[in-house]
């Protein structure tokens, strides 16, 4: 889990970034703090202006994570290794019908 902060006086964005989640923030301003997936709602929350030199810095460090999109665990290709293919999921998987334990069930 990656996490980066951006802190100005009376303002403190955390980024938050794992692979299975994706980004997402938590904002602090003073007597508030909330959790956000979506940028825009977030800025929203913030309520700093554009064109102000702490608005100009958010914004700036914000658009600095839109060209690093890290592959998810999701977004990967459903490549197998041969030896994944034939011995993944545990050797019950693979029993043929003739095997005695082929249609046996384990239960925890």
């Amino acid at each position: 889990m990656k996490i980066e902060q951006f802190e100005a006086p009376g303002l403190k964005v955390t980024r938050t970034f794992d692979p299975w989640n994706g980004a997402y923030w938590i904002c602090w301003v003073p007597n508030k703090t909330q959790w956000f997936k979506d940028r825009r709602v977030m800025l929203k929350f913030i309520a700093w202006p554009p064109k102000t030199p702490t608005g100009d810095r958010l914004r700036e460090w914000l658009d600095s994570f839109e060209t690093d999109k890290p592959t998810r665990f999701i977004d990967r290709p459903e490549e197998l290794s041969e030896e994944a293919k034939a011995t993944g999921f545990g050797p019950e998987c693979h029993l043929d019908e003739s095997d005695p334990n082929y249609a046996t069930k384990t239960v925890i």
